[in-house]
């Protein structure tokens, strides 16, 4: 089974013309933003992205909602289907019907509409192959959600819930980067030790980041084939460990949009 960044081709990100800190939703929100360096920085991530092959849809930033940008948290997409987002925080939850819109204009059908539980898209659930599902849950997915996920493909793939303990890393994609079927990037403190065992068996590859690591949001990663996406941060032996396994490593500064608790995987929504 093919690892998803070997079969990307295509995701959807929303450019940062509104972006900026507002409110303070997570606990790395603070400070002011610079509108053109956000900008600058977001556009080196889409051309990074573009030069691996990837084409990237854009969807335009809606003034009031400055966290748009990180369209992630906008769902879970499965073939030609999407499990919608349903956010904690009311400050995002205006960002749904815009989302909602795109997908239907271009032809997803949507599965969640029944949904109660709140979910936080490929903030917390992603695929490390489309055989295998990565479950997050803790300060913003209810476990639940997942008996409900099944909607995107009954019995087509492993669910394995994973959960989320440490205060910083509220969503899964900041601690969490599935890199090929059988590895990922991660950060062990922030899950419990349950969870810890769960990822360690299925992805005996995985190469464990320190603290220093983490808080720079190396975790927060985007592969794409053999090409590791990453926040500037990532320390030379970690970049060597990815080197043994056949994976290049492209730091990108994503400083604007740590202000706001995002980085590279954050801004972007594999479709």
């Amino acid at each position: 089974m093919s690892s998803v960044g070997l079969l990307l081709q295509k995701v959807l990100m929303v450019p940062p013309t509104h972006f900026c800190v507002e409110y303070s939703i997570n606990p790395w929100m603070g400070g002011v933003v610079d509108k053109d360096q956000a900008m600058v920085q977001w556009n080196n991530l889409k051309k990074i992205i573009e030069n691996e092959g990837v084409e990237v849809l854009t969807l335009e930033q809606v003034k009031g909602l400055p966290d748009m940008v990180f369209s992630c948290n906008a769902g879970i997409i499965y073939k030609n289907k999407v499990f919608m987002t349903k956010f904690k925080h009311p400050q995002r939850e205006g960002e749904e019907k815009y989302f909602r819109k795109w997908f239907i204009d271009n032809n997803y059908e949507i599965v969640s509409d029944l949904n109660e539980y709140y979910f936080e898209g490929g903030g917390d659930a992603f695929f490390s192959d489309y055989k295998t599902l990565w479950a997050g849950y803790g300060e913003r997915t209810k476990k639940d959600v997942y008996k409900n996920i099944t909607a995107l493909g009954m019995n087509e793939f492993d669910i394995i819930t994973c959960e989320l303990i440490h205060p910083m890393y509220y969503h899964m994609d900041t601690c969490m980067a599935p890199y090929s079927e059988i590895a990922c990037l991660w950060y062990p403190p922030a899950f419990s030790v349950e969870s810890q065992e769960k990822i360690k068996k299925k992805l005996p590859n995985s190469i464990a980041v320190d603290d220093d690591e983490a808080k720079a949001f190396v975790c927060n990663s985007i592969c794409i084939k053999n090409t590791i996406i990453s926040p500037i941060g990532m320390k030379q032996s970690t970049k060597n460990k990815l080197l043994k396994q056949g994976y290049n490593v492209r730091e990108v500064d994503m400083s604007e949009f740590m202000k706001s608790g995002g980085a590279c995987q954050c801004l972007v929504l594999k479709l």
